[in-house]
């Protein structure tokens, strides 16, 4: 028995709503075929579809599709999750930690922020520590810079409605975020932490989206610019390998 429409409906939210039942049919979303199965202009269904990848409920793939994001998957939406994530990447930070000497990390992003959701600290005396739980603005550090270049600036703009009159600000990100694109990094020298400079790389999905970030970190008084190349090698491969266990034992990822 099908239960009764409500009294008052809200059109905008059933549009949203039938877009995620069609995600979880389907497995992927387009913006024509989401429109056409809603009765909606293209625009429409792109805008709507633009507000569940606002709140991660979807990610966009380099085919243009739109893909279940982590925020569906943890809702049980999708096969992963952040749980997942952290068994498949664990052991391959383990060995950058070893490689590199350094600690390493991986994070997601919420929204304008990343998570730390995995550390294995450097076994030095001076290290930088665990930041497991820690939320940072994404734009501050070095995981959270590659995460926000996958993305269309448009995007990137609405994330920091601060910004938003701030037009030297927005500029000088934008220009940041298409450096971190064209050369596959980003750094973080002393932005989010007096002392720690980091350097990271997206983790990605199946369908080529970047799902999380996997960083190095260390004290500024072991850093220099040039130990930028000694570290991503590691890095690379890291990021690499996490991918490739990702595609072996989640495939819908």
């Amino acid at each position: 028995m099908e239960n009764p429409a409500p009294p008052y409906p809200i059109q905008s939210v059933d549009y949203a709503l039938q877009l995620l039942l069609i995600l979880k049919r389907d497995g992927v979303l387009r913006v024509s075929e989401a429109a056409a199965e809603l009765g909606v202009a293209r625009s429409t269904a792109h805008r709507l579809i633009s507000m569940l990848r606002f709140r991660g409920f979807v990610e966009q793939a380099r085919d243009r599709t739109y893909r279940a994001g982590s925020a569906f998957a943890d809702l049980g939406g999708g096969p992963s999750s952040a749980t997942a994530l952290l068994g498949i990447a664990r052991p391959h930070l383990v060995r950058l930690t070893e490689k590199a000497g350094e600690t390493s990390n991986l994070m997601i992003r919420v929204g304008a922020d990343v998570q730390f959701i995995d550390s294995i600290e450097s076994k030095k005396a001076l290290r930088v520590g665990s930041r497991v739980g820690v939320r940072l603005a994404a734009r501050l550090t070095s995981g959270g810079k590659v995460l926000l270049a996958d993305l269309p600036f448009e995007e990137v703009a609405l994330l920091h409605p601060g910004l938003a009159d701030d037009e030297a600000a927005l500029s000088t990100l934008k220009r940041t975020l298409a450096a971190v694109r064209r050369q596959g990094f980003g750094t973080n020298v002393q932005e989010s932490e007096r002392g720690v400079v980091a350097v990271g790389m997206a983790v990605r999905g199946v369908n080529g989206s970047a799902i999380a970030a996997v960083t190095i970190s260390a004290p500024t008084v072991r850093f220099s610019r040039g130990k930028v190349a000694d570290l991503l090698p590691p890095l690379t491969e890291t990021a690499e390998g996490i991918r490739s266990d990702i595609i072996r034992r989640l495939p819908g990822w």
